[in-house]
C-alpha cells in the first residue's frame, strides 16, 4: 500500500482539477528559455532575461530556482536547508495547465516536480535542471554546510535516517491531496505504522549520541541550540537528515498533534530544538499555512490569499510568505 500511496502522489496531474482556465502565459514561458535534454537526463537551458521572476523573488543574483506544486510536501526539506544556510533562491510554484505545458516542453527531467534550476555561470545564462527531492535536499545541504561529508561513517548514518524519513512520505498526499473517506482510510493506515517508525528514529538519535566521539565534523552551520553536546542526528548541529525527519513529523502533527509525544518524549525535545534554530523559527513563522486538511486542502499566505490546484493562475512566486502573480508585481 505504501508504494501505491507514493506512486499516486508522484504524479501532479492526478491531482490537477479540470476547472483550470486561463493561464498567465507571459509568466509560463521564457523564464528558463528553450531547453535540451542530454544523454544523462539532465535538462539544460539557455535562458533569456527573467526580470519578472527576479523582481518578484527580491533577489537579482540568485543562481537557484526551486520549482514545485502548491503543496507543503516534497520541496519543504530543501526549503528548510536553503534557509538554514542563508542560500538565496527563487521559489516558483507551478500547477495545472502551466505544469502540463512545462512538462510537455521537456522542462522536467523526469516529468515531475520538484526540480531545481541551477545557473552554471558559463556564459549565455546556461542553466542545469535537476530532479528528485532527495537529490535536491542533499545538494542544498552541501551548499549550506550541513551535509556530513567529512566522515563517511557519520554520512552513511545520516543518509540512512534521511531515507527512513523518505519512506514516511505518505503524510504528504494525506494532508495536501486526499479528502473525505479516502483521507480517513489512508490516515488510519499511516498512523498505525507511525509509532514503530518513531521508535526507530529515537533509537537512531541515541546511536548518533553514543558514537559522537568516533565522528569528525565539518559542519559550518549555526551554533547548537541547547539539548546537550549531541542534540541532532547530525551531531552538535543538524544535518540534512534532521531537516527531512522534521518535515515529515511536523506534517504528521498537523493531523494528530500528539502522535510524536505519545510515543517519544526525546523526539519532542528534538523537534523543539529544531524549531528553536533561528533560520527554522523565521521560516516556520513566514511560510503559508496549510488549511482545509481532509476537506479542501490549500495554502493560505500571509495576506490571506488561498491557493489550491483549482486556482486558474497556474504559476506564482513565493517570497517572504506571499504568493505573487503577474498582475500583482
Amino acid at each position: 500500500m505504501k508504494q501505491q500511496m507514493k506512486g499516486a502522489f508522484m504524479s501532479p496531474l492526478a491531482f490537477s482539477s479540470r476547472r483550470h482556465t486561463k493561464v498567465r502565459r507571459n509568466i509560463g514561458s521564457g523564464i528558463f528559455g528553450t531547453s535540451d535534454k542530454n544523454s544523462c537526463g539532465v535538462v539544460w537551458s539557455r535562458s533569456s532575461s527573467s526580470l519578472m521572476a527576479n523582481e518578484m523573488s527580491g533577489d537579482r543574483n540568485s543562481s537557484i530556482t526551486l520549482e514545485y506544486l502548491p503543496f507543503r510536501a516534497m520541496a519543504e526539506t530543501t526549503r528548510f536547508i536553503l534557509r538554514y544556510g542563508n542560500i538565496q533562491y527563487k521559489d516558483v510554484v507551478v500547477w495545472g495547465q502551466a505544469f502540463q505545458e512545462r512538462r510537455l516542453q521537456g522542462r522536467y527531467p523526469f516529468n515531475m516536480v520538484p526540480v531545481m534550476h541551477i545557473s552554471l555561470g558559463r556564459g549565455n545564462d546556461s542553466v542545469m535542471t535537476v530532479a528528485q527531492s532527495g537529490s535536491l535536499a542533499r545538494y542544498a545541504a552541501k551548499l549550506s554546510g550541513c551535509y556530513p561529508s567529512a566522515d563517511p561513517n557519520l554520512c552513511v548514518l545520516n543518509d540512512a535516517v534521511f531515507e527512513l524519513a523518505q519512506e514516511m512520505c505518505t503524510i504528504n498526499p494525506l494532508i495536501n491531496c486526499y479528502v473525505g473517506s479516502q483521507h480517513t482510510q489512508i490516515k488510519e493506515w499511516y498512523f498505525s505504522k507511525l509509532p514503530s517508525q518513531l521508535k526507530m528514529l529515537e533509537r537512531q538519535l541515541w546511536v548518533a549520541a553514543s558514537l559522537a566521539h568516533c565522528f569528525k565534523s565539518d559542519h559550518k552551520g549555526q551554533k547548537p541550540t541547547g539539548g546537550g553536546s549531541l542534540a541532532y542526528f547530525g551531531g552538535e548541529t543538524p544535518s540534512h537528515a534532521d531537516f527531512n525527519v522534521y518535515h515529515h513529523l511536523s506534517n504528521a502533527c498537523l493531523v494528530e498533534p500528539e502522535c510524536v509525544g505519545s510515543v517519544s518524549g526525546e523526539l519532542v525535545k528534538w523537534m523543539e530544538r529544531m524549531e528553536a534554530l533561528p533560520s527554522m523559527k523565521e521560516y516556520l513563522e513566514e511560510r503559508p499555512e496549510l488549511v482545509g486538511i481532509g476537506e479542501d486542502p490549500g495554502l493560505l499566505d500571509k495576506s490571506g490569499r488561498f491557493l489550491t490546484q483549482r486556482d486558474p493562475e497556474g504559476l506564482a512566486i513565493l517570497h517572504q510568505g506571499l504568493f505573487h502573480f503577474s498582475d500583482e508585481v
